[in-house]
């Protein structure tokens, strides 16, 4: 209880921080406002809208929550590996390191603090979303709105969070953190996200995740497969922070813990990995051979 107590402290300090920050404020504003626009736009507009959204209700979440998702995955490249530098300017690293933290508590409620507010934000967002949906006239299909949440958002910010802070502290500067990870989102984002059977798509920008109001998703584990890829490699990567955190020297036994932990993750996220693109070269060489057949 004490840990859950201690993570739980540092978490609540951390989203006030965050709340606080112009940064944040502004690409809230910005968000709201466009997605605002946007279903107005698509939804409620004299013109009919987009008939994409209205003919598939679940389309509405789904490219709210898509648009929303790239977005805060790239705030979240800016506000996760700031975080450790912004306690030293604002002198606020003094407050909990006098307390007796572990370094997994620390770290672990820094970077639930950070989730708490994007995924607060996200259920704002989807809030907004549904009364445009129902302003619109257009059915809710309220299952996707579920299914997305869980699908797109929380792999895809547990990903960035970890990779980002794990960065920052294998890099040791934050400048080079910043170009490597941008040009690793504009990387996927223009050129690879759809290559490779959409393995490195980790956004979900480019993978086929359109719900059926019939027949729902008609590839629901290769869905729940390639998520798992970016859910374990994120948790990965915030058990190797952990490890390489240097707040307290600890034990040599606990910080090797984290160590073992976090490649039992990344094994798991690289074993999901793999079984996502051999299932994909399995059914290619099912459809070769039904075609060579007939």
């Amino acid at each position: 209880m004490s840990k859950i107590h201690n993570i739980r402290s540092v978490a609540k300090y951390e989203s006030k921080l965050l709340k606080r920050s112009w940064f944040y404020r502004i690409f809230v504003l910005l968000a709201v406002v466009a997605l605002c626009f946007f279903n107005f736009i698509a939804l409620i507009s004299e013109d009919g809208g987009l008939w994409i959204l209205r003919a598939i209700p679940s389309n509405i979440p789904y490219v709210n929550l898509l648009f929303l998702n790239t977005g805060q995955a790239i705030i979240a490249v800016f506000l996760s590996s700031e975080f450790l530098k912004s306690d030293k300017k604002l002198d606020t690293s003094e407050v909990f390191y006098v307390h007796p933290l572990s370094n997994a508590d620390y770290v672990m409620g820094k970077i639930w603090g950070n989730m708490q507010v994007f995924l607060q934000f996200d259920l704002i967002i989807i809030i907004l979303v549904i009364l445009f949906n129902l302003a619109g006239g257009v059915s809710v299909d309220g299952l996707a709105y579920i299914i997305y949440f869980f699908l797109i958002c929380i792999p895809t910010l547990i990903f960035i969070f970890g990779l980002s802070v794990g960065l920052m502290l294998i890099l040791k500067n934050q400048a080079i953190t910043f170009v490597i990870l941008l040009g690793y989102i504009a990387l996927t984002l223009f050129y690879i996200g759809d290559k490779f059977y959409y393995v490195f798509d980790y956004m979900v920008y480019n993978l086929p995740l359109i719900k059926s109001d019939i027949v729902g998703f008609t590839n629901l584990w290769a869905l729940l497969n390639h998520r798992f890829i970016y859910l374990f490699l994120g948790l990965g990567f915030i058990c190797l922070t952990i490890f390489l955190f240097r707040r307290l020297p600890n034990s040599r036994q606990s910080s090797y813990r984290w160590l073992i932990v976090s490649f039992f993750f990344i094994i798991i996220g690289s074993f999901a990995a793999y079984n996502h693109i051999h299932t994909f070269m399995k059914n290619a060489d099912m459809r070769t051979l039904y075609t060579s057949i007939n």
